[in-house]
């Protein structure tokens, strides 16, 4: 199934809805794993307008769903808190049925108040950790409570939840979100949003919410994010990056393949769109991360073939990458799906013969230092076509020589 047709199935003539319930929303269809309908239609463009219709409507669902079991425990906790000096007393006469009904959520709010035991799924949550955080701390400027909820809202929606218990986040998590973020921001970005969910950390900490002190947000490796030679971008090893062609998840594979064989960053190859110019096919992007973001790349064959364009949304696709890469290939920050990038132009520099200006043109960097080589030079697209047969065979002999095609 592409990207384009997500959540999409075909039964018999008509196109059906069809997607696993998710965790924010699972209160509202109680004993179901899956969300399925008709769409009542046999066109799949229509069958998309749809399925995009209801995924909007679901995400309005999920963005206000607070977990029930979370604010049932809440409940059941400030019943708990109340007689907290009968519950814990031995000799009194009363017992759990005189403060609680039989479920696994009343008996963890009795089990928090008489034994101190924190240790089950209806925690403190991120969410409650910043408006904690906002309600105590009033000194606070409008400037830093907004990025305080943006950097919140960025490290939820690469997650893929509501919201999360803070015990819940692993320090794995974490490190596949610095990549995901690396791949658009620098040293500095990435270090003030870790700054920020740190502080929700360390907040819940003081109020005793939490017993581990030392966050997952902290003791990170930055410095591959930082300026400088030695902390650029590493190449994946022969076998990583096989691996990563090979078995990247299929909603990502054709995105892989085309940041390896056009050296392109996934921001700029999510939303492209394609042309045929001079009668050469090329991909073309128009806006990006510097102003020489926007080019024209004629594609080699070796992606000729792709369904393109990709137009998924670039977010998504990184934190499908970053999972699949760090459970599956590499914890090393310093490879990451920008790694396809500096494979693209070591090629670029070790086929020979290539001219730097061309090479450059394709990887969106700055080729004119001049206003007539800058502002109004444009490149030959056969020229450059050339250029990118060339790198595209050199990544062939570089790294997939003895692999059978």
């Amino acid at each position: 199934m592409t990207t384009l047709n997500k959540h999409i199935k075909k039964h018999h003539d008509t196109y059906v809805y069809n997607r696993r319930v998710p965790k924010a929303v699972a209160h509202l269809h109680i004993g179901k794993t899956h969300i399925t309908f008709s769409l009542n239609t046999s066109c799949i463009k229509t069958a998309r307008l749809k399925r995009d219709r209801y995924n909007g409507q679901l995400a309005i669902q999920m963005q206000s769903a607070l977990s029930p079991d979370r604010e049932t425990f809440k409940q059941h906790l400030q019943v708990a808190e109340k007689y907290a000096e009968g519950i814990k007393d031995k000799d009194s006469a009363l017992f759990y049925d005189d403060y609680f009904p039989r479920n696994p959520i009343a008996f963890a709010a009795y089990r928090e108040v008489a034994h101190g035991e924190k240790n089950h799924p209806y925690t403190f949550t991120i969410k409650e950790g910043l408006g904690s955080l906002l309600a105590r701390k009033t000194s606070l400027s409008n400037d830093t409570k907004q990025k305080l909820n943006a950097s919140l809202a960025r490290f939820l929606t690469f997650v893929g939840v509501n919201d999360i218990g803070l015990q819940d986040i692993d320090k794995k998590t974490v490190v596949a979100y610095i990549e995901h973020l690396g791949d658009e921001y620098a040293h500095g970005t990435i270090a003030a949003h870790l700054s920020r969910l740190k502080s929700i950390w360390v907040h819940a900490f003081q109020l005793g919410e939490i017993y581990i002190k030392q966050s997952p947000f902290e003791d990170h490796d930055l410095s591959p994010y930082k300026n400088g030679p030695s902390q650029r971008k590493q190449l994946f090893t022969t076998e990583q990056l096989r691996m990563v062609l090979s078995d990247s998840p299929s909603e990502v594979r054709a995105l892989v393949k085309l940041g390896l064989y056009t050296g392109a960053r996934i921001s700029e190859l999510c939303s492209a769109e394609v042309e045929i110019i001079e009668g050469i096919k090329c991909l073309v992007i128009h806006k990006g991360k510097t102003k020489s973001a926007a080019r024209y790349i004629p594609l080699a064959k070796q992606v000729e073939d792709l369904p393109l364009p990709l137009n998924i949304d670039h977010k998504a696709a990184g934190r499908a990458f970053s999972r699949f890469k760090v459970s599956q290939i590499t914890d090393d920050s310093t490879r990451s799906f920008h790694s396809l990038r500096s494979h693209f132009i070591t090629a670029g520099q070790r086929a020979g013969g290539l001219s730097e200006f061309d090479v450059a043109y394709v990887a969106g960097h700055k080729t004119g230092t001049t206003m007539s080589f800058g502002h109004y030079a444009r490149h030959d697209v056969k020229r450059l076509k050339t250029t990118v047969d060339s790198i595209a065979t050199q990544i062939e002999k570089e790294w997939f020589s003895n692999v059978v095609q």
